[in-house]
């Protein structure tokens, strides 16, 4: 199974689902911010190309894979402007600096998750904010709730990314909660992300790889 779950959601679940299978196993928290941005960091114009590059250290594997912008989708009578690559589609949708993602079922090992939207950055927010959201993961017939926590960690840096220098970036970092017979257990730190403003995402750090932005193309 190739570890490209690179968009903000779609890396979360499949971190989460990978958790799941090694453990056997609303949204609250707004912090006061400034007033928003007008959403810099989600700059999704249809038509637009991301190349990204996966490393895994552990074996030393390098993957390739574009994410493009195919269009506008409405669910729910909301506006997602739809990103596709050769092994995910999500949704992406922004309210004033609040930024949000869905995506619909992935599977991995018997484990499942349906259709789940999660906020994953709020650009107006200082460093140190976080807020939660949490998602169900089904194993079989059982119900599984993992808790999410996402913190703003850095803000306003500069990041070089292979020769690419970039500015004004954000990074967010992912941990995740479950309980088990009543039993908190952390899951640690799922990844973290880095978007730079009128770019989008250009660097997910995972425990075992790390995926950067090589070029893209915004119409």
């Amino acid at each position: 199974m190739r570890r490209n779950y690179f968009w903000p959601l779609a890396l979360m679940i499949g971190g989460l689902i990978l958790w799941a299978c090694k453990k056997e196993v609303s949204r609250e928290g707004e912090s006061p911010g400034t007033i928003p941005s007008t959403c810099g960091y989600a700059p999704y114009t249809s038509g637009s190309t991301y190349n990204y590059e996966t490393y895994r250290g552990e074996t030393g594997d390098t993957n390739y894979f574009t994410v493009t912008v195919t269009g506008d989708s409405t669910i729910n009578g909301l506006s997602y402007k739809k990103l596709s690559s050769d092994t995910a589609t999500t949704y992406d949708r922004c309210d004033n600096g609040t930024y949000r993602q869905l995506v619909k079922g992935l599977s991995y090992m018997g484990y499942s998750v349906d259709s789940i939207t999660s906020v994953y950055l709020k650009d107006f927010v200082p460093v140190g904010s976080s807020w939660s959201d949490t998602v169900t993961v089904k194993d079989g017939g059982v119900n599984v709730n993992v808790y999410l926590t996402y913190t703003i960690t850095q803000k306003g840096i500069n990041k070089r990314v292979f020769d690419l220098d970039y500015t004004e970036v954000i990074a967010v970092r992912l941990a995740a909660a479950t309980r088990v017979l009543g039993q908190t257990i952390s899951l640690g730190t799922l990844v973290t992300n880095y978007y730079a403003k009128d770019i989008g995402l250009i660097q997910a750090d995972q425990a075992e790889d790390t995926t950067r932005l090589r070029s893209y193309n915004i119409q």
